[in-house]
């Protein structure tokens, strides 16, 4: 029943006002109910802010009756505010926020569009389509303590120009639950983002460490840390400490060197980076003092696109990647880190520790294909060596013929598997002999295959000029014979060796009824002839010539030709040939063996048979040799005239 004493019209105004405030009750309690689901929603993980902003700023402007809003998130590593829901629906370019702009933006908890601070006028400045599109009236920036997450951009407020205070701290604490939902999802995005980067950095340990191929595991090194980086581009340098140079061994794409700023530091192989303590460092190249202060420091860099830089103006990050003994095999760089939407980002602090982590792994991937390599080629090496013992085991007489009238003794003791060493004794068809030493340059299958090329062509050579008859011979023309053959055999080992591949070579020419030895020094350690009487001579020391196969022919004559010489045996002469690995053995307190104490012992045992000669100076080059490591190949030849 209705008060006789109040007037009609305040009881109908009682009644609009408690029906007003039932609906803003209404409103409320809904509006608390949804943020309370999306709330639920979010700490589920099964949304998150981006997906349920639109229904965040639906919820704000029908609590505070407003038609038009915008609600802004704030991305640090690019300084700028996305657009991420906004009435009306349309696409908004992100928002650029300077340092001293966003101090300003936590300072103020609203902030009228038509009357900011002026240290916001340049902001409101570059917002100016948002604010004209939805036309915004108040910006509430989102925070909690110090830091800024966003805005809330409201526009015209329906049937009055200002919010009541009421309505004020209502939107403040709505403005608390949006900026405590943005952070709870930047969190879990976080959580989510490191997650799955955990997990693609424990997927690519095994499958970079399985790869043992050193090219295939750079490539796939690389692309992995792209990858994890959400990168556009990487590199992988390893160094050479020998030449204290960082060489590229993979880049991707392909053509990133293509517009480097550094150009150097290329060369036809790839892009090399010395950093030795002398090196000078370009004043421009940026980039290059971060990948040397990572290399020599063992430390992560990073260089901004706003320099010069290596790879053309990438933001980079360089971590090095270290050995199992401590040492630095090389630097793994990324650039360009690409957020959602294709925006260039800066690399951040846990970027760089993921980064360093998987160069961690690289490093195990990286010696495990290098020691994989390293035993192939120890494998293939061995196999070479072994052929190439059994080519040498066929070059080496296993006994040496009787030549009338004379005793001959040989001994060869290589220093490895494969020597470089040769000695011959070669019967010729008409009954003289040809004796040779030789020592070729290096070892292994290349010296052994030299080796072999030069017996062949030195049979071949003997039997041609054997082909003539003895009577037509005479000394001349047997020097101008045995020179010939020095050329001919110069040019077959020019031909067939590779750059300083030569043997040195010493040919003498036996005639047993005559007892004449004619010689040709071709570069080789002087044989030793010992008289009967002790006294004793060089053979070739003066007259003779190059290694053979260390020019070509028309070189020699001007350098040193070929010239043979000889001699007139008597009975108990003794003739030592002999290689460098004899006189120049070493012993423990580095002395050599030498010319002089070959003499003193050939001179001790020239009474012996070959054999016994062979076996005596034997016996003296190890006893002088001692605890010390041999030196070389060691080769001796006796010749005895009986």
């Amino acid at each position: 029943m209705k008060d006789p004493s109040k007037p009609l019209g305040d009881s109908l105004q009682t009644h609009k006002t408690q029906s007003t405030a039932e609906q803003t009750m209404e409103r409320l309690i809904f509006s608390l109910s949804e943020l309370e689901h999306l709330g639920q929603t979010l700490i589920s993980g099964h949304s998150n802010f981006n997906h349920s902003s639109k229904t965040y700023l639906r919820i704000t402007l029908g609590t505070l009756q407003i038609r038009r809003g915008a609600i802004l998130r704030y991305h640090a590593t690019g300084q700028n505010l996305d657009v991420v829901a906004a009435t009306p629906d349309e696409t908004f370019a992100p928002i650029l926020v300077e340092p001293d702009e966003l101090e300003a933006l936590l300072k103020h908890p609203f902030i009228e569009n038509t009357a900011p601070p002026e240290s916001l006028k340049q902001f409101f400045a570059r917002s100016t389509k948002l604010s004209e599109t939805i036309d915004i009236r108040l910006w509430i920036p989102l925070k909690i303590q110090d830091e800024f997450l966003g805005m809330i951009g409201l526009g015209k407020f329906l049937a009055r120009d200002t919010l009541e205070a009421w309505e004020m701290e209502l939107l403040t604490t709505l403005a608390h639950q949006i900026s405590i939902a943005i952070a709870y999802s930047q969190m879990v995005e976080g959580i989510q983002s490191e997650k799955f980067r955990l997990f693609m950095l424990a997927e690519s340990a095994p499958q970079i460490c399985q790869l043992l191929q050193p090219e295939a595991a750079a490539e796939q090194v690389v692309q992995q840390a792209v990858s994890l980086l959400d990168a556009n581009a990487g590199a992988l340098m390893l160094t050479d400490t020998a030449q204290q140079a960082l060489e590229m061994h993979y880049a991707f794409p392909e053509n990133l060197l293509e517009n480097s700023t550094v150009q150097d530091t290329t060369n036809g192989n790839g892009l090399v980076i010395s950093y030795g303590e002398d090196t000078p460092i370009p004043q421009e190249a940026t980039s290059v003092k971060v990948l040397k202060s990572v290399v020599k420091e063992g430390i992560p860099g990073h260089c901004l696109p706003k320099f010069d830089t290596l790879f053309g103006g990438k933001n980079l990050m360089a971590v090095p990647i270290p050995g199992r003994d401590g040492d630095i095999l090389g630097v793994l760089v990324v650039g360009d880190k690409e957020e959602r939407g294709g925006r260039i980002t800066s690399f951040t602090d846990e970027d760089e520790i993921l980064l360093d982590s998987f160069a961690k792994q690289a490093g195990v991937a990286i010696e495990n294909a290098q020691l994989h390599q390293e035993a192939l080629e120890a494998r293939q090496l061995q196999a070479e060596m072994e052929e190439a013992r059994k080519i040498q085991v066929n070059l080496i007489p296993e006994t040496l013929p009787d030549i009338p009238g004379y005793e001959v003794a040989g001994h060869y003791e290589p220093r490895g598997p494969v020597g470089g060493d040769y000695y011959d004794c070669i019967p010729l068809p008409t009954g003289h002999w040809g004796l040779a030493i030789a020592d070729v340059s290096g070892k292994g299958m290349q010296a052994a295959l030299l080796m072999a090329t030069l017996r062949a062509g030195l049979i071949s050579e003997l039997s041609r000029a054997e082909s003539v008859k003895e009577e037509a011979l005479n000394q001349s023309s047997l020097y101008a014979e045995i020179a010939t053959m020095a050329m001919i055999l110069n040019s077959l080992l020019y031909a067939s060796g590779t750059e300083e591949k030569y043997a040195t070579f010493f040919y003498s020419h036996l005639n047993p009824e005559t007892d004449i030895l004619t010689t040709l020094n071709a570069g080789h350690n002087p044989p030793l002839l010992i008289r009967k009487d002790g006294t004793y001579k060089w053979l070739g020391e003066d007259v003779g010539g190059i290694p053979l196969g260390m020019f070509p022919n028309d070189m020699v004559s001007s350098i040193a030709e070929y010239e043979a010489e000889h001699v007139q045996l008597a009975s108990g002469d003794v003739i030592v040939y002999y290689t460098d690995g004899v006189t120049e053995t070493v012993n423990i307190e580095d002395d050599y063996y030498e010319e002089d104490r070959l003499v003193e012992a050939s001179k001790a045992c020239k009474d012996k048979h070959a054999e016994g000669i062979r076996k005596y100076l034997h016996n003296a080059v190890m006893e002088f040799q001692g605890e010390a490591d041999q030196f070389d190949d060691l080769t001796l030849l006796i010749l005895r005239k009986e």
